[in-house]
């Protein structure tokens, strides 16, 4: 069964006539696991020189071209990588990239986040790499573990040749093929810069997805999965044709995974996905892919809040986004996307030294949002500071105080009223201009807005990959992206009113002239129904273009390799409403922004012996700054940043590999520098009463550690893995800020120092461990346990809390060192967790089918006291200086999981 074929199998002596050298050479074969068929021109790299196997699979080296520590390495896209001893009669079982085993049932909620705020490293990336990549991408990415503690966006992922990351954003959404798991599964990845043949990669690795229908595993394949974690039930089909006598390949996959509540109160869940891939392989030399899906989802979102609330409530799970309608539960909050992705790929070999690979990608469709939204109203959010009872409190009212805990704690508190909503708005009866009249009626005061973004993306990328000869490698390519997203909000429910007034609250407030508050002075009204455009529409355009290149040489005792890109970004902002406050800087197109970046890589492997590998990786590259935070406010005008320059990213890693036949491990320690970073930040600033924008410029942070990961095949059946990390993850320089009000571009300060130098950044524990004992049993079954640790870890900050204005506020000074300043500058460090995993599977083979059953139990001591992250809110008490008046707020992990998964193929 393939369960028991591990990445590589060493079967020695299978023939006997083989002990024997033959005309001095050595003499071995390379089959596949899942047949046991010989595996035809497959290459195998020998002490620096390849060797290719014949139609029967045998490779021959000559004896004097090796000694007791030579080492096989084959790496190969269709399989598993293999480095193992040469031996005499050696055979090597190879395990294609599509093999079901160690595969990890990914159903955990974290895996489905894509904001910049919640989104950890997915484990799905390393899932079946090395003990450490596997633990760490499994066990400790729920933790919001993210390894070497870089952000989503210095990983890249790659589907069939196509950057999947969102251009104003930088990271990939996994949730936009999320259910297509059967067909994703096939992957080349790497977890540092070290050379892949799509890309020239990034710190935090490449990922290249590969949906090829040729190598998906033949044949039909059904699953049903049940779960108590954000989804309840899943269903996925998938059939392939496998590569047919004529050329062709077909592969169909679909799911649903739903929930008419997730283990969040008032979270729902509804996704649904789509693939469709053909190949056609014209001859030895080319093939034409064409990949096409759509995986549209709809769900109820959680928020974080403050431990004070988690405490009232007695559950740390409480959501403040949903409440009661007419009985019915109800989330304001409610996310969207359907973004279909067709990829057409094209590879052509010229000979069997030259290829080149051509991927064309196209994307459209639109993700959005929704929120509450209000005027001249109260503020309906229920864990809205005012209404706690640690405001009353502190403003001396122990009656009030007391009545709002009474309140919190006996449930007639702490959610959304929506029928109080839909009250305000049947009772607000107004006249308000319309155009060359009035119009009479119920004006909502509040209503659900819908923020969306509808994209359109294309993606060129040719690459050319050419074995100069059996030792120099040279591997090049073009990538090509334009990118159209057009951001806007509508009016998604009136709330029982009959319009909507789109105007600026603030420059309401602040102006008396009627045109200053106006979002759109092109629009003959302001008053606005249900699916029309409120507040701010614009548009956000990106060109790319980069070209990428690297060459290796293979010795007799390892390998080198340099690399170099050259990449042009630019960018430009296009209004598509005037705005009242800004008539001259909000309608039309802004000016371009423009960034020539560079980079280089260099690195190798060196063979200390046959089982001993040293290897390292180093980098230094430029990076333009992302759209979002290129513009002080990219919603309301096109005024860019000043002094706008790309971020320097410099680093280096160094790894030691053992590869013994029993015990295999690696150890590493890497170091990075970033620099000159960019940061925009919108909030309501309490010291000037105002809503702002806090732009940050020349923000460094510094990544350090060490990485640990072990694996000892104690007997044929029964296995132990270990994984740790110990690092720092620290901000290594005092980032500027200006802030500017957001209604009026008043600059209220500039150049003002953020003292963020030796503080942590924040959100990934920078201490892990686990260790795993798995038994994989002869009779097709396994069971495996897994213990994890995860400390250091550090609430996100917020910049305005380090400046020197908050330590001396309107009516306060704090002496450095002082418990009042103390308790300002205090970075949080939040409680280590200690988490217990089991998961156990069993497989049957009845007739041509084969049935298998998989269990994963995540946190089966049921911890629900585990912080995932947590992050100061940018709101500060600048009139008295109180840190504990807008408190950390904080997600918490769920309890006890379960995953059950049942699946047939044939």
């Amino acid at each position: 069964m393939r369960h028991f074929f591990t990445v590589l199998l060493l079967i020695t002596a299978l023939f006997p006539a083989w002990a024997q050298v033959e005309g001095e050479v050595i003499k071995g074969q390379v089959i596949l696991a899942d047949t046991q068929l010989p595996a035809v021109k497959v290459k195998l790299q020998i002490n620096g020189v390849t060797f290719t196997t014949d139609r029967a699979g045998y490779f021959f080296v000559p004896q004097g071209q090796v000694n007791d520590d030579t080492m096989v390495q084959i790496s190969d896209e269709h399989y598993h990588s293999v480095v193992m001893p040469l031996k005499q009669g050696m055979v090597i079982a190879l395990k294609p990239m599509h093999d079901d085993v160690g595969t990890i049932v990914l159903s955990l909620s974290e895996l489905d986040a894509d904001d910049g705020e919640t989104q950890s490293t997915p484990g799905l990336l390393f899932s079946s790499g090395d003990a450490f990549s596997s633990l760490a991408g499994y066990s400790w990415g729920p933790y919001w573990f993210r390894q070497r503690g870089y952000q989503s966006s210095y990983t890249q992922v790659f589907m069939d040749g196509v950057n999947m990351a969102h251009p104003e954003k930088g990271y990939a959404s996994w949730s936009i093929w999320g259910g297509l798991n059967d067909v994703t599964r096939n992957k080349e990845t790497t977890y540092n810069i070290a050379p892949v043949d799509f890309s020239f990669s990034n710190i935090g690795g490449a990922t290249n997805i590969i949906t090829k229908p040729s190598q998906q595993r033949p044949g039909f394949k059904a699953s049903y999965s049940l779960s108590n974690s954000s989804y309840s039930n899943r269903v996925m089909m998938t059939y392939s044709t496998g590569l047919m006598d004529n050329g062709w390949a077909f592969t169909v996959s679909g799911s649903r995974r739903w929930a008419q509540e997730g283990y969040v109160e008032g979270t729902s869940y509804d996704a649904w996905a789509g693939f469709f891939g053909a190949e056609k392989r014209f001859n030895e030399n080319h093939s034409v892919q064409l990949t096409a899906l759509i995986a549209p989802y709809k769900r109820g979102q959680q928020g974080a809040t403050v431990q004070e609330i988690y405490d009232l409530k007695d559950n740390n799970l409480y959501n403040p986004y949903w409440g009661y309608q007419k009985g019915e539960k109800r989330n304001s909050r409610i996310k969207s996307s359907m973004i279909p992705q067709f990829v057409l790929n094209d590879v052509y070999k010229f000979n069997e030294r030259l290829k080149l690979k051509t991927a064309v990608g196209y994307s459209f469709g639109k993700e959005a949002r929704t929120a509450l939204n209000w005027y001249d109203a109260q503020d309906p959010r229920p864990d809205y500071y005012r209404y706690l009872p640690s405001f009353q409190y502190q403003q001396g009212n122990d009656i009030a105080g007391n009545l709002m805990t009474e309140l919190w704690t006996n449930g007639s508190f702490g959610q959304l009223d929506f029928d109080h909503f839909y009250q305000i708005n049947y009772n607000s009866i107004e006249t308000n201009p319309d155009g060359d009249g009035e119009i009479t009626g119920a004006r909502s005061h509040y209503i659900i807005e819908r923020r969306q973004n509808d994209i359109q993306n294309l993606d060129i990328n040719p690459t050319l990959v050419w074995d100069v000869n059996d030792q120099w490698k040279l591997t090049t390519g073009l990538q090509y992206e334009y990118y159209l997203g057009n951001n806007y909000n509508t009016v998604e429910d009136l709330l029982g009113g009959d319009y909507y007034v789109d105007i600026d609250n603030f420059a309401d407030r602040d102006f008396t002239d009627p045109d200053m508050a106006s979002n759109d002075l092109l629009s003959d009204s302001n008053i606005k129904q249900e699916g029309e455009r409120i507040g701010h529409d614009y548009d956000a355009v990106i060109n790319k273009a980069s070209w990428w290149g690297q060459a290796s040489k293979s010795f007799q005792k390892g390998s080198a390799y340099v690399g170099a890109n050259l990449t042009n970004t630019s960018m430009y902002r296009y209004g598509n409403r005037m705005k009242g406050l800004f008539p001259e800087n909000s309608y039309g197109k802004s000016e371009v922004l423009s960034f020539m970046d560079y980079g280089v890589k260099a690195g190798g492997e060196y063979f200390l012996t046959g089982r001993n590998v040293l290897t390292a990786n180093g980098t230094y590259y430029t990076q333009a700054p992302y759209f979002q935070d290129a513009f002080v406010s990219v919603r309301t005008r096109n005024e860019a940043m000043e002094n706008l320059v790309s971020s320097n990213v410099m680093s280096g890693d160094i790894n030691y590999y053992y590869r013994g036949e029993r015990f295999k491990g690696r150890v590493s320690a890497f170091y990075t520098r970033i620099s000159d970073l960019t940061d925009v930040i919108s909030y309501y600033d309490d010291s000037y009463n105002n809503f702002v924008n806090y732009a940050l410029k020349g923000i460094g942070q510094e990544f350090s550690g060490i990485e640990l990961g072990a694996e000892y095949q104690i007997t044929d059946e029964l296995r132990v893995k270990a994984a740790g990390t110990y690092a720092q993850y620290l901000y290594n320089a005092n980032p500027l800020a200006t802030t500017t009000v957001d209604n009026s571009a008043e600059k209220l300060s500039e150049g003002e120092i953020v003292y963020f130098d030796g503080y942590h950044v924040g959100g990934s524990p920078e201490i892990a461990g686990a260790v795993s004992v798995e038994y994989w049993s002869k009779n097709y079954w396994f069971v495996g346990l897994t213990a994890n640790y995860l400390g250091k870890r550090y609430v996100t900050l917020n910049p305005a809390r380090y400046t020197t204005r908050a330590i001396n506020g309107n009516d306060y000074t704090f002496q450095p060192g002082s418990a009042e300043y103390l308790a300002i500058v205090d970075q949080e460090e939040l409680d280590g967790a200690f988490t217990v995993d089991i998961s156990a599977g069993k497989s049957w083979k009845i007739k041509d089918y084969i049935f298998r059953l998989n269990l994963n139990l995540n946190n089966v001591l049921n911890n629900e006291n585990i912080v995932t992250t947590g992050f100061q809110q940018y709101r500060f008490d600048f009139l008295e200086g109180n840190p504990e008046k807008f408190d950390n707020k904080y997600y918490y992990a769920q309890g006890f999981r379960a995953f059950l998964n049942l699946s047939v193929s044939f």
